[in-house]
């Protein structure tokens, strides 16, 4: 028998018996829709513009420096931005929720398991007020709880979510936090594929309360 009929043999087999291939259930190829669903565009009425990720149902976690000193917070579900409460802000970590109304998106689970050696991440977040844009990368390194990845980010990605897989499920990695950049002269130069994100272990200590 010819390599392409065992092939075909094998996936009727499958089909016939309701079964999926081994490697559809355990495969971390790329987020897909409907876990990216969790990662929403944030704004506030002094103009900034961010990211966020719904961790709990109507709670979104965001970066604070993107929405410290507002009156007023937006985060976008569906087609339009609704008015969000800011319950906690946490300067120190980087770390701020916002209570809305996140409608069916499903929550983006918090890791427990620390990442290992060049795993794969995907980093989920809104650039410069624009669409969704989803990179990816390698942990490289924790640092005094602080994840640097080679997954590439822009402006407005902060507080947009750091994915990563296991099994076939995503989760909540860490939430950026900055890319990084080097000094030169008087200026900073954005590095290419370098990204810091908040660790989820830090993320837990602080949401907990409001799950």
């Amino acid at each position: 028998m010819s390599t392409t009929k065992k092939i075909i043999g094998a996936l009727l087999f499958w089909i016939s018996f309701g079964a999926s291939p081994v490697w559809a259930s355990t495969e971390c190829a790329w987020p897909d829709n409907k876990t990216l669903e969790a990662i929403l565009p944030v704004a506030t009425d002094h103009g900034s513009h961010a990211s966020g990720v719904v961790f709990a149902p109507n709670r979104v976690l965001t970066a604070a420096h993107a929405v410290d000193g507002a009156d007023q917070f937006f985060v976008r579900v569906d087609e339009g931005f609704r008015i969000a409460k800011l319950l906690l802000i946490d300067r120190d970590n980087d770390l701020a929720v916002l209570s809305v109304d996140t409608q069916n998106i499903q929550p983006m689970p918090l890791a427990i398991a620390q990442p290992s050696e060049r795993q794969a991440v995907w980093a989920v977040g809104f650039p410069k007020a624009q669409g969704k844009t989803t990179s990816s990368g390698f942990f490289q390194r924790n640092r005094e709880g602080a994840l640097h990845t080679s997954a590439p980010i822009d402006s407005g990605q902060s507080g947009g979510g750091l994915l990563g897989c296991e099994q076939g499920r995503y989760q909540l990695m860490g939430m950026l936090r900055g890319y990084g950049a080097y000094l030169s002269g008087d200026r900073y130069v954005k590095l290419k594929n370098h990204s810091v994100s908040v660790a989820a272990s830090t993320i837990q200590r602080l949401v907990s309360v409001y799950q």
